[in-house]
């Protein structure tokens, strides 16, 4: 049975307990962001001495808030979470988020104290984010509810992660790329509230388009891959699953009380269930990135076009691994690259098509790529090109080429993320996602195709 999320996600009011005014505390942070993220409804610190925070009225306890409260953040050690949640029902509180540490994760007298919390939350009715969470993010409602205070650029990825530090990983990672978060979710030890739990709430998630996983294990594996099975045919899922080593399930024990389990089983199934199965922080990113922005292809066969061969070779090569095809250009498109550089072109006809220096500028480099990605045999292009202080990227020219065949297209810049910051978010504002590595380019290539193929099997299936 699905769980109501909704009031947690997009509360109409939240408090912090264990609200602090001294910048190096917990409670201090978590108020601070929600301030800081422009949460536009009421919010109320607790504190039994403050009378002051940022400049919100500080009350004594939950009882004395003067208007009713969806959500609490219950910024307290651990023994004091537990006693204050019939509290929080008490007051009608609709969902809670647990921050602190020393439950499961600590051995015998942590998982006791765990059963404990989730017995009085599930008992009394009240979802609970966490305990030994970072909290969470809805970018959609502006609602910010974890102690790191910072603001992320909207879009349609939402990421669950059962890390903090990886989760923020994401997030600076998603930072640089410039991908839009829709919402962020820290898991924590999962109390009362699995995996599965927030993957329905964001398969059903109209403003979420894709959604990203860092797992590290789950007690509930199998219904949470079912789930992907289900939610793939609507959305995209990608997932970076950690622990594959028997020392990295000990880890995991005593990170969020949880064993990794097997890395090869766990990679199989889900993708035998319709997730896209990623390695890193880089390629999670950038497969969500792609998946975001870009329309999806009608098959593999990739069309490469650069002005400088050893990248092109790079990322043939990992595309080639994955699974894609780089096809022969048709005779059509060999001479309209012929009637751009003339009649003596210093330059092989070929697929992956170096023009070398004769594109450089930006004109004839998009008047080429105009011929790639028309050639019948191509289904999306990877166009490269490198910065360089007297010549502009090819920006526009990739725009009004995908534009004119209606087929995706991947830019892969040679550059600094801070170089081609500009041409990055004028790339991706019209559905280009653009890349700095060749490796990234080459994994969101694939990660199109590869989500075209997963919705086309399952609906046969």
């Amino acid at each position: 049975m699905k769980k109501d999320l909704q009031p947690i996600f997009y509360p109409r009011s939240a408090a912090v307990l264990g609200a602090g005014d001294a910048p190096e505390k917990v409670g201090f942070n978590i108020f601070e962001s929600m301030v800081y993220g422009g949460f536009k409804g009421p919010l109320y610190p607790i504190h039994p001495k403050l009378k002051n925070i940022l400049g919100y009225d500080v009350y004594p306890r939950l009882d004395k808030v003067p208007g009713p409260v969806d959500v609490a953040v219950i910024a307290l050690n651990q023994f004091n979470t537990v006693d204050v949640i019939e509290e929080c029902a008490r007051c009608g509180v609709k969902g809670i988020v647990s921050v602190a540490g020393g439950f499961g994760e600590m051995g015998a007298e942590g998982v006791k104290l765990e059963k404990r919390l989730s017995e009085k939350a599930n008992e009394l009715g009240i979802p609970l984010i966490g305990p030994n969470t970072l909290g969470f993010i809805n970018n959609d409602g502006n609602f910010y509810a974890t102690f790191y205070p910072l603001r992320l650029i909207k879009g349609g990825v939402s990421i669950i992660s059962q890390s903090g530090g990886m989760g923020l990983t994401i997030m600076q990672k998603a930072l640089d790329e410039m991908m839009g978060l829709n919402k962020w979710i820290g898991v924590g030890n999962r109390a009362t509230l699995e995996f599965y739990d927030f993957l329905a709430y964001l398969g059903d998630d109209p403003t979420t388009k894709v959604i990203g996983v860092f797992m590290e294990g789950s007690e509930e594996a199998l219904k949470f891959v079912k789930l992907i099975r289900e939610i793939c045919l609507k959305k995209p899922v990608v997932v970076f699953k950690a622990g594959r080593t028997k020392e990295s399930d000990y880890l995991s024990m005593t990170h969020t009380g949880s064993l990794a389990g097997p890395y090869r089983l766990y990679k199989d199934i889900l993708r035998q269930c319709g997730a896209i199965v990623v390695d890193t922080v880089e390629e999670l990113v950038a497969c969500c990135k792609a998946l975001s922005l870009s329309q999806l292809p009608e098959g593999k066969r990739v069309g490469v076009f650069t002005h400088t061969a050893g990248p092109s070779i790079v990322a043939a090569d990992y595309m080639l691994q994955l699974g894609c095809e780089l096809p022969k250009y048709a005779p059509e498109t060999d001479q309209k690259v012929l009637d751009v550089v003339g009649p003596n072109p210093p330059i092989v006809l070929k697929n992956p098509l170096d023009a070398a220096g004769l594109g450089f500028p930006a004109i004839p480099y998009g008047r080429m790529a105009d011929a790639v990605l028309g050639d019948p045999s191509v289904d999306i292009m990877l166009a490269i090109y490198c910065l360089h202080k007297n010549w502009r990227f090819p920006s526009w020219e990739i725009i009004d080429v995908r534009n004119k065949w209606n087929k995706p297209a991947v830019a892969y810049y040679v550059s600094n993320v801070g170089d081609s910051a500009k041409d990055r978010e004028m790339l991706q504002k019209e559905g280009v996602p653009l890349y700095i590595t060749a490796r990234e380019a080459a994994r969101a290539v694939y990660a199109l195709y590869e989500y075209k193929q997963i919705i086309s099997s399952q609906a046969k299936g």
